[in-house]
């Protein structure tokens, strides 16, 4: 008698249910080596974008003033959205940085906000005072321009964080100009940025907005009761703190 074996009774639905288990096996096995690494791989990625830019950022050689301007917006854009996905995972950050979401977020900030003010006052000094003025018309020169009207929207969105306990009811909807500001600093560098003629810099600069955006969406389109949790969870390890 011919002996059958468990394989060959095994169904294709079965074959399809190991399939599933192997994967997600898989998937823990990925997540748990993440969850214990999980400061290193951030870092680690953090040092390679910085990488990348600085890289991009030297191969169009120009004069110190030129370059200064280049690096401080190229890594201003790079700080500012930082600081805003870091307002997405306000639990994560004692456990990566060992200090509270609030002080990871506020020096990311300052540091985007600042380089974002060099980037302007050094193109004024070589070209005028002209450099502050937004242009609205015609639309192709307004987003090539944006970075001057964005560069209010997030002045405006700072204030309203430094000031939000004199506004506390209004704070966040004006905070929340950041992303706009954001998305026009994107179209800024992408139209005349000297560095985004490169096909990895441009790779980098959409990766970087749709995070920005996706936070958005998920922060303020799409909130769930466990964000809300979260959210005092957060607001709680801040008064402990």
């Amino acid at each position: 008698m011919e002996i059958i074996s468990d394989e060959q009774i095994i169904s294709p639905k079965g074959k399809n249910f190991k399939k599933l288990n192997r994967l997600s096996s898989y998937c823990l096995n990925v997540k748990m080596i993440y969850m214990k690494y999980e400061r290193e791989i951030i870092v680690s990625s953090l040092v390679v974008v910085a990488g990348i830019i600085l890289f991009y950022l030297l191969q169009e050689r120009d004069i110190a003033i030129r370059m200064v301007v280049r690096a401080a917006g190229l890594f201003g854009y790079l700080f500012l959205s930082l600081a805003i996905v870091s307002s997405e995972y306000m639990l994560q950050m004692r456990k990566v940085f060992g200090r509270p979401f609030m002080n990871v977020h506020h020096h990311l900030a300052r540091v985007g906000i600042v380089l974002i003010l060099i980037h302007p006052i050094l193109v004024a000094y070589q070209f005028g005072l002209n450099a502050f003025l937004p242009v609205f018309y015609p639309f192709m020169d307004f987003l090539g321009l944006a970075g001057r009207p964005a560069l209010y929207l997030i002045i405006i969105a700072v204030l309203a964080g430094v000031y939000r306990k004199r506004i506390p009811e209004k704070w966040k909807n004006i905070h929340a100009l950041n992303y706009l500001g954001f998305v026009l600093v994107f179209f800024h560098a992408w139209i005349i940025g000297t560095d985004l003629q490169y096909g990895l810099m441009q790779i980098l600069w959409i990766v970087l907005v749709l995070i920005v955006l996706a936070v958005f969406v998920r922060k303020h389109i799409m909130p769930t009761p466990a964000r809300k949790k979260n959210a005092g969870k957060g607001k709680q390890e801040k008064r402990q703190d």
